[in-house]
């Protein structure tokens, strides 16, 4: 009994000097800030008062695990979806709806179907069908984004259903902002069902000689359209087998993207990589998804 109680003594003392060394590092490498990110755009996000926010500063593995679930909430969602159009923005966003009207799926309905094939075809019809939303994707998109526009609004539209109607599964959002006075960039990630915000994920970004955290995402489409000849810096993209897809990048919680060097850059013009080669390092959560999964 006096060999087990001394043995247990010893466990339990290492467990206990592990445990506070754990608790002092915590403490140590975490960091807490108040970003003022405006009383409008914290309405926009989270339909919330006031104007500040209280936000972890990274590196912050514990919110790595929230961008984790996100991103495997991001794949599910596409999984379901028949669609995904994503649209660069430099304001904040709010057509988040639940369904978008489509007359041509009326029954009897003798006007002809768009022909929703890319970013941009969607980003035309969507200014038909919600007025409001040419004002906030006012840049014609086709493989990246430009460097003024340097936020997200990803659409999943659901199977269609509903005669004269598109389901919308649901609306993800990535924005980058200045954090006020606290100085850096503060990043929200999130996801809106019928309107109403039900996931999301922050960090703050001190900030750092690294280069701009963008493109946030970039469009690859069908190898068929070679056939087209439209110059090297749009023919580059042209080379997906099947469907056209995309490469999203989301901001990580456990790497301050601006604390990275500057990239130097190594591929030529002609590649699509030297689109996006700078992004290299700055996060561990760069996904690819199908423009139409379930086709």
């Amino acid at each position: 009994m006096l060999v087990a109680i001394s043995l247990s003594a010893v466990f339990l003392g290492a467990a206990s000097l592990v445990y506070a060394s754990i608790s002092a590092n915590s403490k140590r490498l975490t960091t807490i800030v108040e970003a003022n990110i405006g009383s409008v755009t914290k309405r926009n996000f989270y339909d919330q008062s006031g104007s500040t926010v209280r936000v972890y500063t990274a590196p912050n593995y514990g919110k790595s695990a929230f961008a984790q679930e996100f991103r495997d909430l991001m794949l599910d969602d596409a999984d379901r979806s028949s669609a995904i159009f994503c649209l660069p923005r430099a304001i904040d966003n709010s057509i988040r709806p639940e369904f978008l009207r489509f007359l041509p799926g009326d029954d009897g309905a003798t006007i002809p179907r768009p022909r929703l094939d890319s970013p941009e075809a969607f980003r035309s019809f969507l200014a038909d069908v919600e007025p409001t939303s040419a004002a906030i994707y006012d840049s014609a998109i086709r493989n990246v984004p430009a460097n003024d526009r340097p936020n997200l609004s990803i659409y999943m539209l659901a199977p269609e259903t509903d005669n004269g109607y598109i389901r919308v599964r649901s609306v993800y959002e990535i924005d980058l902002i200045s954090a006020g006075t606290v100085g850096g960039t503060y990043a929200s990630v999130r996801r809106y069902r019928n309107g109403s915000l039900t996931h999301y994920y922050d960090i703050h970004y001190p900030a750092g000689p690294g280069d701009p955290f963008q493109p946030l995402f970039v469009v690859f489409e069908n190898k068929s359209l070679e056939a087209v000849d439209e110059g090297p810096a749009i023919d580059r993209f042209k080379i997906a087998e099947g469907s056209p897809f995309y490469l999203i990048w989301l901001p990580d919680p456990a790497i301050n993207p601006f604390a990275v060097e500057p990239w130097t850059d190594v591929e030529p013009a002609s590649s699509p990589r030297a689109a996006y080669e700078h992004m290299t390092g700055k996060t561990s959560f760069m996904t690819a998804l199908p423009m139409f999964p379930n086709l």
